[in-house]
C-alpha cells in the first residue's frame, strides 16, 4: 500500500461516522455489515483501475497492502495480468458492460463464476469495476427443486468430461467444498 493510500485511510470516516449516500445516510459500520452480507466475494476498483475494496467478515479489520494498486498488478502471472488489463479495457471503454469467467477447477457440484461489472455514475460515465466471485451451483439446485426440472449428463458435450474429471479429483483428494 503506497503512502497516499495510507493517508486516505487515516483520514477516512469509520465505525459510527455517517456517510451521505445518493439516496440515504448510513454509518460506516452499517455499510460494512451490508456489504459483508453479500453471498459472493466482492472487490471494487475505481475508474483508474485502483483497488479500492474487498469484502471481509464484519469482525475482521484488515486493510490489504494491495489497496491503491492497479488492477493489472494483482495478476500473479503475465497471462493473468494481461487478462486483467483486457478486462479493464473492455469495461472502461464500454466495449462490454459485464464479463464472466468460470473457474478451471469447477466440478459438477460446485461452479464458481468470476463476474466483472462496469460501474457508471449518474452521468453514465465509467466509474469503476465491481468484481464478484460466487458459486452458482446452489442457485441451480434451487431452480431445479422449484421447477421440478433435472440436469442430465450429456455424453456428447466436450466440456462435460472436464467437470467429471474435476469431480473425481476432488472426491479422491478429499478437498472440501467452498
Amino acid at each position: 500500500m503506497n503512502e497516499n493510500w495510507k493517508e486516505k485511510l487515516a483520514k477516512a470516516a469509520n465505525n459510527d461516522d455517517y456517510v451521505k449516500l445518493n439516496a440515504g445516510l448510513m454509518r460506516v459500520s452499517d455499510l460494512n455489515n451490508y456489504l459483508s452480507s453479500f453471498s459472493s466475494n466482492l472487490l471494487a476498483f475505481n475508474k483508474l483501475g485502483e483497488f479500492l475494496y474487498y469484502k471481509q467478515l464484519p469482525e475482521m479489520n484488515y486493510n490489504p497492502p494491495e489497496l491503491g494498486k492497479n488492477i493489472t498488478s494483482l495478476g500473479k502471472t503475465e497471462q493473468e495480468k494481461k487478462q486483467l488489463e483486457e478486462i479493464f479495457h473492455k469495461l472502461s471503454t464500454g466495449e462490454e458492460k459485464e464479463l464472466q469467467f468460470s473457474d478451471q477447477t469447477n466440478t459438477q457440484t460446485r461452479f464458481m463464476v468470476d463476474r466483472y461489472r462496469a460501474i457508471f455514475d449518474k452521468n453514465h460515465q465509467f466509474a469503476g469495476i465491481n468484481e464478484s466471485i460466487q458459486d452458482i451451483y446452489p442457485l441451480v439446485e434451487y431452480y431445479l427443486k422449484e421447477t421440478g426440472q433435472k440436469l442430465i449428463d450429456d455424453p456428447d458435450n466436450p466440456n462435460g468430461e472436464v467437470y467429471r474429471k474435476n469431480q473425481k479429483i476432488d472426491a479422491e483428494s478429499g478437498a472440501s467444498e467452498l
